[in-house]
């Protein structure tokens, strides 16, 4: 290398750091220079409003949970007797009008009966046979009727009844819809008293959504449980929800 290369590149040397301190500092007053513009972008000015909305249905169907219960000193005993008493009772179930694909066996057990003596070990006295059934009932006005036919053919145990409104998501995009009316319309009010009107909307979230209808439970036991006809009081299901939507609001 000879002398001229040397101080050529010993010029060259410091250059470089002072063009890249140049650039970093035109970058950085660059980006400083844009903050304040940011921080003039201003929020859109905006209202929430909570809505209510109902809708309300009488039910079409209803659904009986219960079956037989058989008390004898073998399992054996206990199972042929809760077969003969389901059979029964299944029969009686045609014959008030039910169709055999409207009965469904949700649930058979069998568990022994233990007696504790004082000081002693437990010993089993004998056996507990069960045979659950879902029956659909698709005419309402039978339904006090069925529930007596199964009673008095057999059925001892009565575990709940559900009335159901088979079309219940129809109901609840009614409710949904009053909600959301019941939202606009008290959003107007406000905007109007604050000298503005809605724009457009910017969210909207739903709560307590509306469920179909709850299984409405009453377990009772023995055939004393209904013998004269069976009144039941079906009413209306209603179906509740709200909704909280945000608006624009505008001049």
């Amino acid at each position: 290398m000879t002398t001229t290369d040397r101080l050529t590149t010993r010029a060259l040397a410091p250059a470089l750091p002072r063009r890249a301190l140049a650039g970093l500092a035109l970058a950085a007053g660059l980006g400083l220079s844009a903050l304040p513009a940011l921080a003039q972008v201003a929020q859109p000015r905006q209202i929430a409003v909570q809505g209510e909305g109902q809708a309300s249905a009488a039910p079409t169907e209803a659904f009986i949970a219960g079956g037989t219960q058989i008390q004898a000193r073998t399992a054996r005993e206990a199972m042929d007797g809760n077969a003969r008493a389901m059979r029964q009772v299944q029969e009686a179930l045609r014959q008030a009008g039910i169709a055999d694909r409207d009965v469904a066996s949700s649930g058979l057990s069998l568990q022994p009966q233990l007696e504790y003596p004082s000081g002693g070990r437990p010993r089993v006295t004998g056996y507990v046979a069960g045979h659950r059934l879902r029956v659909r009932v698709r005419d309402l006005a039978t339904l006090g009727d069925v529930l007596d036919k199964m009673v008095a053919a057999g059925a001892n145990q009565i575990d709940g009844l559900q009335l159901s409104v088979p079309d219940w998501s129809a109901k609840v995009d009614e409710a949904r819809e009053a909600a959301i009316v019941d939202a606009r319309r008290k959003a107007e009010v406000l905007a109007k008293s604050a000298g503005a009107r809605l724009g457009k909307v910017l969210s909207i979230t739903e709560s307590g959504g509306a469920l179909p209808p709850p299984v409405m439970r009453s377990r009772a036991s023995g055939v004393s449980a209904a013998y004269e006809s069976t009144p039941i009081a079906t009413g209306d299901q209603t179906f509740r929800l709200s909704v909280s939507i945000a608006w624009e609001l505008v001049d």
